[in-house]
């Protein structure tokens, strides 16, 4: 990788921490201070797993700024449909963490889960059967987990907060507990051919910089703006109808994409009844920073329904960096 991305958010974590955490004197913060609630190795860890830059964006990519347009009015399906959606859109209105350290065997590598819990709305504006337009809020509560590794690098007693550093990420993978949707891959190819199949989102890593991990780790998908990658999901739905996935990409606190994916495949099959495929392509942004290629899969009940209940979605993020 042309930086070292661990280095840099490293420095950038410290210094922050200790910027607003320390005890200040008039010359700044006082030397040799643990930052404000590290007490020990573990809660360093869980601070900079917290505030690392992939899981503060995933909030960002799963979510909307606005109910936007869609082009999914024309599903088929065998459902009754009772409204038409005309936009619609994700809005959190809280999330709550729980962050957990395991330390692995030889006290060398450690792995930091950052589980959420994510309570929001879904705003569907759209059309009856009678041809009024309403809006239909949907409440949701969501839960996503997500991997960070993390490296030993010294064993300093003094400034013990700086004993272990980020190196990768896991996916982040999130949506409706025990749904009617559930994505089970989803395979990423770039302009140049280069293709990455991923199974298990929490057990496949992805590099801050190039270290012998393990778990068959690769080092960070990063793009040049106007690169092109394509994304393909297999997913399993309880319902022969069209589900509804979208492909969400270059989120940050100013901008939203997001795509509808094409269904492709379906058969009978899984543990759900049916197995579908869906593909879409997107053109990488000029905006440098850390995003997620994000495949949010929706029941076609959780929008064509007006029923406030009928709401289930499963999600996956690909982290990616642009530089």
């Amino acid at each position: 990788m042309k930086k070292s991305f661990a280095l840099l958010w490293t420095i950038a974590v410290t210094v922050g921490l200790l910027v607003t955490g320390c005890n200040k004197t008039a010359n700044g913060p006082e030397e040799g201070g643990a930052p404000a609630g590290v007490t020990d190795e573990q809660s360093a860890m869980k601070t900079a797993a917290e505030n690392d830059e992939f899981v503060k964006n995933d909030e960002l990519t799963f979510a909307d700024q606005t109910i936007t347009s869609t082009d999914y009015a024309y599903v088929a399906g065998q459902i009754q449909a009772s409204i038409t959606p005309i936009r619609w859109g994700r809005f959190i209105t809280s999330v709550t963490r729980q962050t957990t350290v395991t330390i692995q065997p030889g006290d060398t590598i450690a792995i930091v889960r950052v589980h959420k819990t994510i309570n929001g709305t879904l705003k569907i504006r759209a059309i009856t059967l009678l041809g009024d337009t309403v809006l239909v809020e949907k409440p949701f509560s969501d839960e996503s987990d997500r991997n960070v590794m993390f490296k030993r690098v010294r064993r300093g007693a003094e400034r013990f907060w700086l004993n272990w550093i980020p190196v990768a990420t896991s996916l982040v993978d999130g949506g409706t507990p025990n749904g009617q949707i559930d994505i089970k891959s989803i395979e990423l190819t770039t302009r140049g051919g280069t293709t990455i199949t991923i199974t298990d989102p929490l057990r496949y890593f992805l590099r801050y910089r190039w270290l012998r991990l393990p778990h068959g780790d690769r080092d960070m998908l990063e793009f040049n703006g106007t690169d092109t990658v394509r994304v393909k999901v297999t997913l399993e739905s309880a319902s022969a109808d069209t589900d509804l996935v979208a492909l969400r990409f270059g989120a940050n606190s100013l901008h939203r994409n997001r795509a509808r994916m094409v269904l492709t495949s379906q058969t009978i099959g899984g543990t759900l009844g049916f197995v579908k495929t869906y593909e879409q392509k997107f053109f990488v942004h000029n905006r440098p920073g850390y995003f997620h290629a994000g495949v949010e899969a929706m029941t076609k009940a959780t929008l064509y329904d007006d029923n406030l209940s009928a709401y289930s979605v499963s999600w996956w993020g690909v982290p990616y960096r642009v530089y």
